[in-house]
């Protein structure tokens, strides 16, 4: 009895949602930044690290353009962007310990076309941990 309870509220959503939407949720087509830890710094050291986005479960993610923002750096740092790369880097002048909070927005050339597979969301936002000593 309690299996047919399992799959009667596995469909239920069926029901509400057409298929499409309901396979959006289990496969999101999204973008993503990549989980990562960052490196202690000091201030008296060149600061560098990079971080890759990419498109959930999207094979064309290569023809989507990104574009990036990021809050949150310390003075004497800086970011730039190479396609789907983006590097944090510079001589950090303040300690202490930041949250950094990288956007990344995407748009790409299957958007406007009418066509069914487009993505579950275009931006995303991750915050990441930056701890620099003296």
């Amino acid at each position: 009895m309690k299996i047919h309870k399992i799959l009667l509220l596995l469909f239920i959503p069926i029901i509400f949602f057409s298929c499409e939407e309901v396979f959006d949720c289990i496969i999101p087509r999204e973008p993503e930044l990549e989980n990562k830890t960052f490196p202690i710094g000091t201030t008296e050291s060149y600061y560098y690290v990079d971080l890759k986005a990419e498109i959930n479960n999207e094979p064309r993610d290569q023809d989507y353009d990104y574009y990036f923002d990021v809050s949150g750096l310390p003075l004497g740092m800086d970011y730039f962007v190479n396609f789907r790369t983006i590097s944090i880097e510079g001589t950090p002048a303040e300690v202490g310990t930041f949250d950094v909070t990288i956007f990344v927005d995407v748009d790409g050339p299957f958007r406007d076309d009418g066509a069914d597979d487009l993505l579950c969301n275009y931006s995303t936002s991750k915050t990441y941990t930056l701890i620099i000593e003296e």
